[in-house]
């Protein structure tokens, strides 16, 4: 049985992640400074910025350029750095522009990031930088399905049209017939089809919120499998953090190793990825929100390797056809009030940004509170967004709309 035995300073640190984001929005953001959650616009912005340098060149495996090599035009991306810098977009972190796959604007802010801090759950104020290591949150979604399509390529795995109770034999013939059509496929599309209330209920409701319960089960899998089956799946989105979680477990039983062994070993390794975190139980499992912490450059290689149907430096690394599959819109879905999400493929969004009459589409991993690499392939773009906004989530693709893209498309 997989069981949810752990730490309890752990598992503190997992329900205070899980509890963030009701609390910042019943007290309406964190205020400013040195107090906790998120500061409001500087009251005291730094020198505007006039213009952009050539980020520095170092041996991470980014060749870097001058956006007029790129056929980028300098002004709207002044125009971003000094709106960041006015507080427009409440909290940057950081800020990635590659285009024609060479790196041509890098810039970093000043904040606070979420590290689960037994005090107010966040980090001091401090700068970023390249080396820093930033939290993801739900961008780990897209590097998880990246690995479930490696896990295939390997031979761990058969193929996404798998039965998710084939991996847990614990349970075999507990839980009826019915349960055994859904498909690892409908875990990475969100659509199990079983009865599961996320979102629509306070994350701190531990009676109704089913992420809650689902975390605090002793057996987290019996939780998910015995929830009622109320739709076919494959047929219904619905918002389901714990089939991401139940997916990383598969791929833990299916190659024998812990996640962050295995995403260095297929994944990180190939991009020339060496510093990065994530969070996990001692015993291997992948809790909840599933954290990874990365540099917001090797972020920007990881959506230059989508970009290139997953190549990196002449080497395969992802197979072209898995991208091709797991980016594509299969579900509908009608979040055109939350950042306008249009579809979901296996944990990527897919949307169509508005700049003047055109709409460009975009393939989208994100994250709580202003994480992002989006995508853009007609454009030949990348651009990551790290932040700290936990009162206003929307910003980082009002930023992008708003002054990057119209450097592209002018």
């Amino acid at each position: 049985m997989w069981t949810n035995a752990f730490v309890p300073a752990l598992r503190r640190t997992v329900l205070t992640s899980l509890l963030l984001i009701p609390l910042l929005q019943a007290c309406g953001g964190g205020g400013s400074g040195d107090g906790g959650g998120s500061p409001g616009p500087m009251q005291n912005p730094p020198p505007s910025v006039t213009s952009i340098s050539v980020p520095v060149q170092t041996d991470d495996g980014w060749e870097t350029a001058a956006l007029a090599e790129v056929a980028l035009a300098e002004q709207p991306l002044i125009d971003a750095l000094n709106e960041i810098r006015r507080g427009t977009y409440n909290e940057i972190h950081g800020l990635i522009v590659v285009r024609n796959g060479k790196l041509v604007l890098e810039e970093y802010g000043r904040g606070r990031m979420y590290d689960g801090s037994p005090d107010d759950m966040f980090s001091p104020m401090m700068n970023f930088d390249r080396d820093t290591l930033h939290i993801v949150h739900s961008v780990s979604k897209s590097y998880m399905s990246t690995l479930a399509g490696l896990a295939i390529r390997d031979g761990f795995i058969a193929s996404e049209n798998e039965s998710v109770l084939g991996f847990f034999p614990e349970h075999a013939g507990r839980f009826g017939t019915e349960k055994e059509g859904i498909l690892l496929k409908h875990l990475m599309t969100m659509s199990s089809g079983l009865s599961w209330n996320e979102w629509d209920v306070p994350t701190m409701d531990f009676e109704r919120n089913d992420a809650m319960r689902y975390q605090q089960a002793i057996d987290p899998s019996a939780y998910f499998f015995g929830k009622s089956l109320i739709h076919t799946p494959g047929t219904t989105f619905y918002y389901n953090t714990a089939g991401f979680q139940m997916m990383g477990e598969v791929i833990r039983r299916a190659t024998g190793m812990r996640l962050d062994d295995y995403a260095q070993q297929t994944l990180f390794a190939p991009l020339g990825i060496r510093n990065f975190e994530w969070r996990q139980y001692s015993h291997g499992s992948m809790y909840l929100v599933g954290d990874i912490l990365l540099r917001p450059r090797d972020m920007a290689k990881f959506g230059q390797l989508v970009l290139q149907g997953g190549s990196w430096n002449g080497q395969q690394v992802v197979p072209a056809a898995w991208l091709d599959k797991t980016t594509a819109p299969l579900m509908s879905v009608a979040y055109t009030g939350y950042k306008g999400y249009e579809g979901y493929g296996f944990h990527w969004w897919r949307k169509n940004f508005a700049v003047g009459a055109d709409r460009i589409p975009a393939i989208c991993a994100d994250g709580f509170a202003g994480q992002s690499i989006m995508v853009f392939p007609t454009l030949d773009m990348v651009v990551v967004v790290t932040g700290g906004n936990y009162n206003l989530p929307e910003r980082e693709h009002a930023l992008v709309a708003n002054h990057v893209l119209p450097a592209a498309t002018r």
